[in-house]
C-alpha cells in the first residue's frame, strides 16, 4: 500500500514538472500559443539562474557533435546584456565557446575592442570566447531569398559543428527585433556581412539607414543561410529585467519573465514578443509596439520556411 502511494505521487510530479501552459485559462494563453501537436515546442522555466537555462536546454536533448559554439553578443562597453554567469552550466556541459562578431561602430570595430567589452562584461570569467572574424570572411548562400544572394560571417564559424544561440531579448531597445533571428544574422555577420544586411544585399562595403521591409527580408534570408549552412542549431532567450530604452508608449520594466528555449528560431522569437507584448495595455498599443520593432521580420521569415510562429509553449516547473 505504502509503496503504490509513492509511485502514484511520483508521476504526478513527473506530470507537474513538464506540462503545457495550454492547460491553464485560455486568459493566459499567450498570442500564437497552439495545441497543434504539429507545433514547435518551447520549452519555458521561470527560473532565471544558469540551473533555469540548462533546464530548458537539456529538455531539448540537442545531439551534441564536434566542436560546440555558444553565439551570444558581447555588447557595447556600457550596453546592457546578457548575464554572463547564466553561460556557466551551458559551458561546462558543452564544453563550448563563446562566440560573436565585430560591430560596425569605433568601439567594436577590431577583435580585440570586443573581446575588451566581453571582459569589462565578465564573459572571460565563465569560459573561452572568440571573435569569427578576426581572419577573415566566410559566404553562405541564400537559396531562394528576398534579397540577399549570400550572408557573410567569419571564417572560424567553419570550425564548429554544434551551435547554441543564447541572448538577452529586448522588445524596446533597438528597431530591429532584439532576439535569437538578430543573434544568428546581424550579430552573426562580419563588419562586411552586417554592410550587407542593412544594405538589402547591395553593398558589403558601407552602413545604409534601411528601411524596415528591407531589413526584415535580409534578416530573413540571413536566418535561411544561417539554418542551411550550419544545421545543428539550439535557440535560448532570456527574458529578463531591463530598462526599457525607446519611445513606445506603455512601457516599463517586466522584470524577470523567464527562459525559452526551442529548435525553431521563428517560434522563440514569437513566443519571446508574446510574453512581452502582451504587458501592452491595449490591442491598439501593441500593434504600435509591433510596427515599431519590426517584428514583421517573423512572417518573412516563415515564408522562407525557417520555422513556424505558432508554438506549442511547455513549461518545465
Amino acid at each position: 500500500m505504502k509503496t503504490s502511494i509513492t509511485l502514484a505521487a511520483m508521476s504526478a510530479l513527473i506530470l507537474l514538472c513538464l506540462s503545457p501552459l495550454s492547460a491553464q485559462s485560455k486568459s493566459t494563453k499567450l498570442a500564437h500559443q497552439t495545441e497543434d501537436k504539429n507545433a514547435p515546442v518551447v520549452y519555458f522555466t521561470r527560473d532565471v539562474s544558469a540551473a533555469g537555462l540548462m533546464k530548458v536546454y537539456n529538455a531539448l536533448n540537442q545531439k551534441k557533435q564536434g566542436k560546440v559554439g555558444i553565439k551570444v553578443s558581447f555588447g557595447a562597453p556600457d550596453e546592457d546584456v546578457l548575464n554572463p554567469e547564466l553561460l556557466t552550466n551551458l559551458i561546462k556541459a558543452t564544453d563550448g565557446t563563446m562566440l560573436d562578431s565585430c560591430g560596425l561602430s569605433g568601439n567594436r570595430w577590431t577583435a580585440e575592442l570586443n573581446l575588451s567589452h566581453a571582459r569589462k562584461h565578465g564573459f572571460d570569467k565563465v569560459g573561452p570566447m572568440q571573435m569569427l572574424d578576426e581572419n577573415g570572411d566566410i559566404d553562405m548562400p541564400v537559396k531562394n531569398g528576398y534579397l540577399l544572394k549570400y550572408a557573410r560571417t567569419g571564417s572560424h564559424f567553419d570550425e564548429y559543428d554544434t551551435l547554441i544561440s543564447v541572448f538577452k531579448f529586448r522588445m524596446h531597445f533597438l528597431p530591429a527585433l532584439d532576439g535569437a533571428i538578430k543573434n544568428v544574422t546581424l550579430c552573426l555577420g562580419s563588419r562586411s556581412g552586417k554592410c550587407l544586411i542593412h544594405s538589402g544585399g547591395t553593398d558589403p562595403n558601407h552602413y545604409h539607414d534601411t528601411k524596415p521591409d528591407v531589413l526584415e527580408k535580409s534578416f530573413a534570408d540571413a536566418l535561411r543561410a544561417a539554418l542551411d549552412y550550419k544545421n545543428n542549431w539550439a535557440f535560448i532567450n532570456v527574458i529578463d529585467s531591463y530598462e526599457p530604452e525607446d519611445s513606445c508608449k506603455g512601457t516599463k520594466n517586466t522584470g524577470n519573465i523567464g527562459i525559452i528555449a526551442s529548435y525553431d528560431p521563428v517560434a522563440i522569437d514569437q513566443c519571446s514578443v508574446d510574453f512581452v507584448a502582451e504587458t501592452a495595455e491595449t490591442a491598439e498599443l501593441r500593434a504600435q509596439w509591433e510596427e515599431t520593432h519590426q517584428v514583421k521580420v517573423l512572417e518573412y521569415a516563415e515564408k522562407l520556411g525557417c520555422g513556424k510562429r505558432n508554438y506549442r509553449l511547455v513549461e518545465i516547473k
